[in-house]
């Protein structure tokens, strides 16, 4: 059934924006007096309310669309690309929760100057705070700007030429869309603080959840049921091995990487790699602001624990089996050209090609057979080809506002389009008020007016978050891609990971290690962008394709580069001064390195450090077994429904062990 807007779904869109402004604006009166209350919510969010507010801030109005495409690419294996994260972020659960709320920190970037010492800490803290506030949260919303534009586009059936009129620009009627839910999203979060973020974000999750799984339920209804659903994929050739969660492994020998296919080398490299290589290993800004904005450490470590169940096990489901079921309604079609050249002409129906040995090579873009899904050019005239290239190709990421719109009739689909306007306005209301935070915090208190008022520093907040969308605009408007992007920004910090695990964990590690981290790992992924050649010669050929690094070889060698050359200057370099040293360790208590700034006798408890091992471990399994167990139960009948249930029973257990020292301290008590 092909979807049209009908007064209902207006109405449901109308009801859900009045609903967001109202739950936002009633809070407003929290977010006065002082940054903590505007910031942080005067420290006092409770645990399912700051979880549920992680979860609802990383689901925004990309999100659906570059699983699907991961999905439609690799499979369910293929989303490991992001599943691997959860490693990292059950160490912040049992470990780093607990240190975030210890530091007393009104944001992540203010945590340089209570770590590390001198001009080194300011420098990093004053550049971070404009590094990450346009190189993170402006970059972020750029592609969900992107992908919100893509799903406005394919559901209203929007001309992508056509434009309309904003004083002195002009924009695509998408765009103007999206710059509503801009301007919305940044009325509430401007006048209401952290509060009515919150707030509004889980309004935002209970809808965007509901509609996800409206539309589950619809697709596989039409099928018949999960079960023709599921047998239908299996006699597909285009959904061939695409519905098990483990990679390819048909000749793979695990001692012998030169037998390792793509799959494999992929999976191996989100699983054992991206966890602690990347920006997020001790918590994203995100997080850490939820962290630091929680009642106190065990509501801290809740919320985490929480947003790492519904983020990786319960929201991404419905996604999935809609992206698995897309391949049997909007098949994909590619067209790679087989030689090296330059593209001479360019058409909807065919793409010419003048190869590097003289001959001209026409490639027609074949048909799809579906009416309203078609392969378009990837390529203009005149550009660089090289063989294997794909040169046209349907989009993968617009196949879930496609299935939107087929199969959801008047009402469900103005539920799915408020859903959609809900994640998308949860995530640019959050990086907009973090944003600010960092601004005001780390740039104006800090460096330009230190002892005014703290409601002056609220209202210069209130004037950081228009300059803050617009830069976020510049990059939205400049993308094609919301998987392109995301890989250009996971290469881009893949150097920083292991240093901020080890500034918690280790006494020597200092702000040099920090600085070194940032400008490897950025110097390293732009030569890779400048120079892909470098990199494929590097590289096993299944981590190439068309001449480039594909993005796990790319991670790979930012980290081989970044590692040691982090590793040699911190060892160069001073230490930090020994009393701020000692007052860090006094107020957080890590584990870990610290032996020249304990007292003598000082324990954590028996065997501490292995038991915060085995809790992660444990947390880990649990999480993991909460991932495949749904697959298990659609997809492949239950067949291993008994493991999963043992893997996650003993996880928790394992959770359970956590030294009591880490989960009592003093600044947490009355």
């Amino acid at each position: 059934m092909i979807g049209t807007l009908a007064g209902l779904d207006w109405l449901v869109i109308g009801v859900y924006l009045a609903l967001a402004l109202g739950a936002g604006l009633w809070f407003r009166e929290r977010s006065r007096g002082s940054m903590e209350n505007f910031f942080l919510s005067g420290r006092n969010l409770p645990w399912w309310l700051a979880g549920t507010s992680m979860v609802a801030t990383s689901f925004a109005s990309d999100t659906p669309l570059v699983i699907t495409g991961w999905t439609r690419d690799a499979g369910v294996a293929g989303n490991w690309r992001w599943w691997g994260y959860v490693v990292s972020v059950l160490l912040v659960v049992v470990l780093f929760s607990r240190f975030w709320k210890r530091s007393r920190v009104l944001t992540d970037i203010e945590f340089m100057e209570l770590r590390y010492s001198g001009r080194p800490a300011r420098a990093l803290r004053g550049f971070k705070s404009i590094y990450q506030v346009i190189f993170m949260h402006c970059f972020v919303m750029g592609w969900v700007m992107l992908g919100m534009t893509k799903v406005m586009e394919v559901v209203f059936q929007l001309e992508t030429g056509s434009t309309i009129s904003l004083g002195l620009f002009e924009v695509t009627p998408a765009v103007a869309i999206m710059l509503g839910c801009c301007v919305l999203a940044l009325v509430y979060s401007e006048i209401t603080g952290l509060w009515g973020v919150v707030i509004t974000d889980f309004v935002q999750f209970l809808l965007a959840l509901a509609g996800a799984l409206v539309l589950a339920w619809m697709v596989v209804d039409d099928f018949g049921g999960i079960g023709p659903l599921v047998d239908a994929l299996k006699a597909a050739p285009v959904a061939a091995g695409k519905l098990s969660a483990a990679p390819d492994t048909t000749g793979v020998v695990l001692s012998d990487p030169s037998t390792w296919n793509r799959e494999f080398w992929q999976f191996a490299v989100f699983i054992g790699v991206i966890w602690f290589a990347t920006k997020n290993t001790d918590g994203s800004g995100v997080m850490v602001q939820r962290l630091l904005a929680s009642k106190n450490e065990k509501h801290a470590m809740g919320a985490a624990l929480w947003y790492s169940l519904a983020h990786n096990a319960l929201r991404p489901w419905p996604w999935i089996i809609v992206a698995l079921a897309s391949l049997l309604v909007l098949p994909p079609v590619s067209v790679a050209t087989p030689t090296d050249g330059v593209v001479t002409a360019v058409s909807a129906q065919e793409i010419l090609v003048q190869a590097s040995d003289g001959t001209a090579v026409n490639l027609s873009v074949p048909s799809t057979g579906v009416e309203g899904w078609a392969a378009s050019p990837r390529v203009t005239s005149g550009a660089q080809v090289v063989a294997g290239q794909v040169v046209a190709s349907t989009d993968d990421e617009e196949a879930y506002p496609e299935m939107m719109r087929r199969y959801l009739p008047a009402g469900l689909l103005g539920l799915m389009i408020a859903s959609f306007l809900a994640a998308f306005m949860s995530t640019i209301d959050t990086h907009v008020n973090l944003a600010s935070s960092y601004l005001v915090n780390d740039a104006y208190k800090r460096f330009v007016k230190p002892d005014a008022p703290p409601a002056h520093y609220v209202r210069v907040a209130r004037f950081m978050g228009p300059a803050v969308l617009l830069i976020a605009l510049g990059f939205g408007l400049n993308a094609e891609s919301v998987r392109g992007m995301f890989d250009v920004f996971s290469a881009l910090f893949s150097g920083v990971g292991v240093v901020y695990l080890l500034r918690w964990l280790w006494w020597r590690i200092n702000a040099w290690s920090e600085i070194t981290a940032l400008v490897v790992g950025a110097a390293v992924t732009w030569t890779m962008e400048l120079r892909p050649d470098w990199a494929v010669a590097l590289l096993p050929e299944p981590l190439t394709e068309a001449g480039q690094p594909v993005f796990p070889g790319a991670l790979l060698i930012v980290i081989a580069v970044a590692l040691p050359l982090t590793i040699l200057v911190t060892l160069l370099t001073p230490s930090v001064d020994r009393a701020t040293l000692k007052e860090f360790y006094d107020r957080i208590r890590p584990l870990g390195a610290w032996g020249p700034l304990r007292t003598p006798g000082e324990s954590h408890g028996r065997f501490a450090g292995l038991r915060v091992i085995i809790a992660w471990i444990g947390a880990t399994a649990f999480v993991v077994a909460c991932i495949l167990l749904p697959g298990d139960l659609l997809l492949e009948g239950g067949k291993h429904t008994g493991l999963w249930i043992g893997v996650g029973v003993v996880g928790l257990l394992g959770l359970a062990v956590q030294p009591s020292v880490l989960s009592r301290h003093a600044s947490d008590r009355p």
